[in-house]
């Protein structure tokens, strides 16, 4: 049964009480009913409810969802049971959330150096004047003759040698002892010890045969008497087009990628606004009927015979709520690959406490794996500040990696890093590398976070396109992709090698082409950006030993990945070659809304970018 404990203050005060209570009802998101206890003190720190909330009650938040609500006063123990049991019972019968107001005062202050008599001294007094509620109700079956008094004192002392022999104890505890909910599948992920069964990962790729059915299964309806919209029609035909060629965009590697792993027995939920279709109409993992109201079908839930289900579900017009919930969900099971999409990157900042306080340091605080999986929509591509930048600099900023100290690892340096590291920040220029992140984020043997910065324009460009090849058994996720035109065929004659990250990459590869520059700059994409990939960026500035290093990017300097892989490509150079930095100047905004503005920024950057000379006489 799923119970919530709340403060009064914050009850009536933080918004995601509302969005999830808008979220209770909801198929995709109902947990069946929720009993939330409301611990009222009437009082917030300092705050008087009278200008902390405009309702009488601090629980008539629960009116959006017409919960009833139950106020009782904690003065009275067995009206609380009562009404405890009454709540429980409604939750039971009905399936729908219900809410105890526990109506009662804070003893003392809101911590041990608080003194409440500054603000509400009237209050205090009167609090002061109270007997303890253990004091009245101990009084009262004493009365009756429920129990006797010695009786009472002795089941006092009985609990107080309890909690003293637990303080004695704890003295003398040198391990943190991790303890699983007892029907979850966690402790069969590790060992006994708590610890992975292997640091190692397989090979993320598939046999052709699988990635063939798994993409006709994209490209068709599994049911008969269907009727699609036209414009739909046309994607699937486009899906078969591609799978005769044996390739794959955007959509039909996450399709591989998710098909794959339900064959394999594990849950795939996506979750977020408008994921069913894809914010820009690229995925349509549910076809609607165009002749019959609220007839649809999902065909990736008719893949394989016993095959793991796959939950696809549109959420509220709520990120911190939503975000909220799936990280629960994620947290409850090691065989789930649970995935939250923002509509674009740039609206999980109103989740972005979810992200703070939980996803980023959650292993650190509370020594749980969780691998939950962030789709944040990021490319500067002329659509203004609102709708441009998933903000990596916020997420590289939070990544515990040390920037100035080379890691030395034995074994697997990828698994070894992964396991170390609080998440995982990747920025994916191909299908086949999206396809490959999201496999490994299962077939690892421990569980972290993956934040993937997914791209817009490239969901349709040509030349963002895969092979079956770059997908079939035995080929895995390429934290880096190195040049692999002219100039890599003569490393020591490069002039200039750019390492970029994402779209860019595009941009800059056209217009290297378009100046005859291939023999002379070699383009580098780093699609791991953290934990950062210093085995391979060195083996690939020891490569182009001659030649000039360039940082690129499409976003401002003060925002995107400078910051964050200047040192550590510095620390792979060991301060003996610099690293240029080539894109917009910096600014307070994400993106010009001026679509004027941002072509010329782009042509700034990209001029720079190949112009050979740029940085002579440069001081490092």
């Amino acid at each position: 049964m799923s119970i919530l404990m709340h403060g009064d203050a914050a009850f009536a005060g933080q918004g995601v009480v509302y969005e999830t209570f808008h979220l209770s009802e909801l198929p995709s998101y109902t947990t069946h009913g929720t009993v939330h206890v409301v611990v009222n003190n009437q009082i917030g720190f300092t705050t008087d409810p009278r200008v902390a909330r405009s309702s009488p009650y601090p629980t008539d938040v629960a009116r959006v969802v017409n919960a009833p609500i139950f106020h009782v006063n904690v003065d009275d123990p067995e009206a609380v049971m009562y009404v405890c049991k009454v709540a429980a019972e409604w939750r039971s019968t009905f399936n729908k959330d219900v809410v105890i107001d526990l109506v009662c005062y804070r003893r003392f202050g809101h911590n041990e150096m608080d003194e409440p008599m500054f603000t509400q001294p009237l209050m205090y007094k009167q609090i002061r004047k109270q007997e303890h509620v253990l004091k009245k109700y101990s009084d009262k079956l004493i009365s009756e003759g429920v129990v006797t008094l010695q009786e009472f004192e002795e089941e006092i002392a009985k609990y107080d040698k309890i909690c003293e022999e637990a303080y004695t104890s704890s003295k003398d505890e040198k391990i943190l002892h991790i303890r699983h909910w007892l029907d979850s599948p966690w402790p069969d992920f590790f060992t006994a010890e708590g610890e992975p069964k292997s640091m190692t990962c397989p090979p993320t790729g598939l046999d052709e045969e699988t990635l063939r059915h798994i993409a006709q299964t994209a490209s068709s309806v599994p049911v008969e008497g269907f009727t699609i919209h036209p414009g739909v029609s046309r994607i699937l035909r486009g899906r078969a087009d591609m799978t005769q060629k044996r390739l794959v965009d955007w959509a039909l590697g996450e399709y591989m990628a998710f098909g794959s792993l339900l064959k394999d027995g594990i849950h795939v939920r996506l979750s977020g606004q408008d994921v069913e279709r894809g914010t820009f109409s690229h995925r349509h993992h549910v076809l609607h009927d165009q002749e019959v109201d609220k007839h649809f079908c999902v065909p990736m839930n008719h893949l394989w015979k016993n095959q793991a289900p796959y939950t696809v579900c549109n959420s509220s017009l709520s990120e911190y709520g939503v975000l909220g919930f799936e990280l629960g969900f994620a947290m409850a099971s090691p065989n789930a690959l649970v995935c939250w999409e923002a509509q674009f990157g740039d609206f999980h900042n109103t989740a972005q406490c979810i992200i703070d306080q939980f996803i980023s340091p959650g292993q650190a605080k509370w020594v749980r794996n969780n691998g939950i999986v962030l789709l944040l929509p990021h490319g500067m591509e002329g659509m203004g500040p609102e709708h441009s930048s998933a903000r990596p600099e916020r997420f590289l900023q939070m990544s515990k990696d040390d920037s100035d100290r080379y890691p030395e690892f034995t074994g697997d340096f990828e698994v070894q890093q992964l396991f170390d590291c609080n998440w995982i920040v990747v920025n994916c220029s191909t299908p086949a590398n999206y396809f490959h992140v999201l496999r490994r984020q299962i077939l690892l043997p421990f569980r972290k976070p993956l934040i993937i910065f997914t791209p817009k324009s490239l969901l349709r460009h040509p030349d963002a396109r895969s092979s079956f090849d770059d997908m079939k058994a035995g080929t895995r996720f390429r934290r880096i992709i190195p040049d692999e035109g002219p100039a890599s065929k003569s490393p020591e004659k490069v002039k200039r090698v750019i390492f970029c990250t994402g779209k860019v990459y595009y941009e800059l590869a056209k217009q290297r082409k378009l100046e005859d520059l291939e023999d002379d700059i070699a383009i580098i994409r780093l699609e791991q950006i953290s934990p950062f990939p210093f085995d391979l960026v060195k083996a690939e500035v020891e490569k182009y030993s001659n030649a000039e290093l360039i940082w690129c990017q499409e976003e401002h300097k003060n925002m995107g990945y400078y910051d964050y892989i200047r040192p550590r490509f510095l620390t792979v150079l060991c301060n003996r070659r610099p690293i240029w930095y080539v894109g917009r100047d910096p600014a307070a905004a994400p993106a010009t809304g001026n679509k004027v503005t941002h072509l010329a920024e782009l042509k700034r950057f990209m001029d720079t970018a190949f112009n050979l000379h740029a940085f002579e006489g440069r001081s490092f």
